[in-house]
């Protein structure tokens, strides 16, 4: 008989939706309902924008013999991942967004053990935004608020379509809420991007910029709001955005990658500077538009046990240092990659760059991708919240308990980490 469970916590992104219903039989998955796209790409071995085409799922540990990567034992895998960093003088561990919070925590003990520095994949993402927080102060809300509350909507530098794609239609666009009943109806949705995106479909006021305007614009922004006109030439659209802004009873700005590719803290810092201005008279929310799903897990626990929300370095020579800027792969001679595909998002000349140098990479992954392709040792790990229980931080903060679905013999990301911490 078919086992039907309800209420399940999708990690395909960061709002991590608990509103999946999955059936089951014989221990296999066969259907899951109320699921986009990206969480599919979770339940099921597909690709994420073709569910038609399958990802391979990698089974076995694997080692690089003359060249080659070829199944071996985990005793061996850990033996040759252990090595590896035993010779390192500068270890890195990169990726850890789209990990559980327990796997967060043991990565976390590897790193001081190591002497290494640890890399959240998206620093060049949070880390301004971060530095935004402290210095303005800014108002913070959960989803749930912002979609019972939020009559305006802007979309900076960001794509919910391409991110999160349930965002709009569970919180931020179409939702009804508590004071917005009639969803799309009782707010306003404005964006702002370099391209027109789908999202200009769904929007009021859609402003394309053209790049390195972005700081203009924000600053024209503030200039109207203070009733200046101000001396710097218009960026076009700058007064129609500060009129709906300015409308709001209670609003909430959504940033995304796009608004950290060009001067990302200086557009972060007017961004803040933005929401910290209207917050004086209405509630205004900046908030991270997080595709990773736990991504704030990882935060959560640099802020919780060393006070900031930056890359720490437990290897550098004054100690521990903390720092806002990604890191420089130049000065690793060993890299540690879980919860992310470093070689799919790295630059082609730094990629290049590692591979001329032999800089040797372990990588955790359930699936094949361009980072396994490149390293020395792979270890298969179980899905969180699918094949292993876990904990994760929705993007909002909320923390929720993965539970475990399927039976596997895989061991999980954090499994494995405590067994390389024993092999050193």
């Amino acid at each position: 008989m078919p086992d039907n469970q309800q209420s399940i916590i999708c990690t395909g992104c960061g709002c991590l939706c608990d509103d999946l219903d999955v059936t089951m039989a014989q221990g296999q998955l066969l259907e899951v309902a109320n699921v986009c796209l990206w969480g599919l790409s979770r339940f099921f071995p597909t690709k994420r924008f073709h569910p038609g085409k399958e990802r391979r799922r990698i089974l076995d540990p694997l080692g690089r013999l003359n060249g080659r990567l070829q199944k071996v034992s985990y005793a061996t895998a850990l033996e040759q991942a252990a090595e590896i960093f035993c010779t390192a003088r500068r270890p890195l561990i990169y990726g850890l967004t789209n990990t559980g919070s327990w796997a967060q925590d043991a990565a976390l003990q590897l790193a001081r053990k190591l002497k290494a520095r640890l890399e959240p994949a998206d620093l060049a993402f949070k880390a301004p935004y971060y530095h935004s927080l402290r210095k303005h102060g800014l108002y913070w809300a959960p989803l749930e608020v912002i979609r019972d509350e939020a009559d305006k909507v802007l979309f900076w530098g960001a794509n919910p379509l391409h991110s999160c794609p349930r965002h709009p239609a569970r919180y931020s666009v179409f939702a009804r809420g508590r004071f917005t009943e009639r969803g799309v109806e009782d707010r306003q949705v404005a964006a702002v991007d370099l391209y027109r995106t789908e999202m200009a479909k769904f929007c009021q006021l859609f402003v394309q910029i053209e790049p390195r305007r972005e700081l203009p614009l924000l600053r024209g922004i503030g200039d109207h709001l203070q009733g200046s006109l101000g001396v710097r030439p218009a960026v076009r659209g700058t007064k129609k955005l500060a009129e709906f802004l300015s409308q709001a009873n209670f609003g909430v700005i959504f940033f995304g990658r796009g608004a950290t590719y060009n001067q990302g803290f200086a557009v972060l810092d007017e961004l803040g500077r933005l929401a910290a201005r209207l917050g004086e008279k209405q509630p205004f929310v900046l908030f991270p538009l997080a595709g990773d799903f736990n991504s704030q897990g990882l935060y959560h626990l640099l802020l919780n046990e060393l006070g900031a929300p930056e890359a720490p370095d437990f290897g550098h020579e004054r100690g521990l240092l903390t720092s806002a800027a990604p890191v420089d792969f130049g000065e690793y001679d060993a890299i540690l990659v879980l919860g992310a595909d470093l070689f799919w998002f790295l630059p082609e000349d730094q990629a290049l760059a590692l591979q001329n140098r032999q800089v040797p990479v372990v990588s955790l992954s359930p699936f094949a991708n361009r980072t396994t392709a490149c390293s020395q040792v792979v270890f298969p790990v179980a899905l969180a919240g699918l094949e292993t229980p876990e904990v994760a931080y929705r993007m909002d903060g909320l923390p929720l308990v993965l539970k475990k679905l399927l039976p596997t013999a895989l061991p999980s990301d954090r499994e494995i980490l405590l067994d390389l911490m024993k092999a050193i």
